[in-house]
């Protein structure tokens, strides 16, 4: 059953990015003039004056503010891709005219509630790239012995680089008092560097996919291109993939330090902080194992925090050591709803190339 559902969100995606549907484009902000926003002034813009950007139709005041927006759009138009401006650039889309400019970006938002809570602390919503770490020759001459030896506690450095594809089916459990809701998640990766996060909803399917220099998106009404951010928040999502990061490690721009000892759950591990793509993810690695039994890095939970993920219950497959089990936290507090609970793994599966497509 788990190989028949997995083949027909296949299908669906493949005919969508196929056949270049493209969702309905609509005229947002209200009709005001995205230039005019920026500029602190609320300014209908002119039927005749319009500029689409993926599915968003922006209307302008004057032809010098339709100039504007072309020579830098990255300035005028709703920011995050469309995301939510509190719940982030991979969440669901916000409403496009519910807005509020801020340090003069426009963001949108799913809900009064999401808008008041960036208006109160806008700073802790922000997505940028992660600092890289620094450290000493010494720090950075360790790190490689501990990125070595997880190497090992993976199944070897020459399994890790076999490593062409990577599937995994996942059930999202969410808890709502009594009531438990699942849903499904697969995560597809053809290395190096094309990832794929689908959902499907029960009533609905809806993916996110990075691809070399950008981003798709696909929902029952279409695929479309996405937005640098969009495309950038994929990437940092691939590189805080342990297997994704262990097989970078030899990339222009990787940079990885020893940063001491730490604790994942009772186990001591080394701390390694590694950087690569705009993703800073520290490495919880078991001296006796070589396993990474921890990650923990800066992300979301609408507001900006610490994400840690313990692993455990690791199995061998396809001569890979990989965790089964994944409990996360966020600033402290365990994360229950949803809870992740992977399913299965395929390595070096076939995959339809199509699926990467363009639409």
């Amino acid at each position: 059953m788990k190989k028949t559902m997995v083949g027909l969100f296949a299908v669906v995606f493949l005919s969508l990015i196929v056949s270049g549907q493209s969702p309905q484009v609509v005229t947002v902000l209200k009709g005001f003039d995205p230039v005019e926003l920026v500029d602190g002034r609320e300014v209908k813009g002119a039927e005749d004056l319009p500029v689409v950007r993926g599915k968003y139709r922006y209307l302008f005041a004057s032809e010098a503010n339709q100039r504007r927006f072309e020579k830098s759009p990255a300035e005028f138009q709703i920011q995050m891709g469309g995301g939510c401006g509190r719940m982030g650039s991979l969440s669901g889309v916000g409403n496009p005219d519910r807005y509020y400019v801020f340090n003069r970006r426009i963001y949108i938002f799913a809900s009064e509630q999401c808008r008041n809570s960036f208006k109160a602390a806008p700073e802790n919503h922000l997505e940028t790239p992660d600092a890289p770490p620094t450290g000493s020759a010494a720090d950075k001459k360790r790190a490689q012995e501990w990125l070595n030896l997880a190497l090992k506690g993976f199944g070897g450095a020459k399994q890790v680089d076999a490593v062409k594809t990577w599937q995994a089916n996942l059930k999202l459990a969410y808890k709502q008092g009594d009531k438990v809701d699942e849903y499904r998640q697969t995560e597809t990766i053809a290395f190096p560097n094309r990832y794929r996060s689908e959902y499907d909803w029960r009533t609905s399917i809806t993916a996110d996919a990075l691809l070399p220099g950008s981003a798709v998106s696909v929902d029952s009404k279409g695929a479309w291109l996405r937005e640098e951010p969009v495309r950038a928040a994929l990437e940092r999502e691939l590189y805080r993939h342990p297997l994704a990061i262990l097989k970078a490690r030899r990339s222009p721009g990787f940079v990885a330090v020893a940063s001491g000892q730490g604790k994942a759950g009772e186990a001591e591990v080394e701390l390694v902080k590694v950087g690569f793509k705009g993703a800073t993810t520290t490495l919880g690695i078991e001296a006796k194992t070589g396993r990474i039994l921890q990650v923990s890095y800066r992300g979301r939970s609408n507001a900006f925090g610490e994400v840690v993920k313990i692993f455990s219950d690791f199995r061998e497959i396809n001569g890979l050591i990989l965790p089964f089990k994944i409990n996360e936290s966020f600033n402290g507090k365990p994360i229950t709803s949803p809870m992740r609970i992977l399913e299965s793994v395929a390595i070096n599966g076939g995959l339809d190339e199509k699926l990467f497509r363009k639409p």
